[in-house]
């Protein structure tokens, strides 16, 4: 777990508003499970890898790019 200042707990909840946002203008949908995820990070409750790492969990029978 990391600890953010209350300024950058508001930044990333801006990044993830506007990563959900640009999804939309994509015309794809988040989904809840992962925004809430998305979210959790932002508050530095989970490390981001996690949140890839349940991405891919939630959905393994869609072919996605793994580096």
């Amino acid at each position: 777990m990391t600890t953010f200042t209350e300024p950058e707990v508001e930044r990333n909840m801006r990044a993830v508003a506007h990563a959900v946002a640009q999804q939309e203008l994509e015309g794809l949908k988040v989904s809840e499970a992962t925004l809430e995820d998305m979210r959790r990070a932002a508050r530095g409750e989970i490390p981001p890898d996690q949140v890839i790492g349940n991405i891919y969990a939630r959905f393994k029978h869609v072919p996605i790019f793994r580096p």
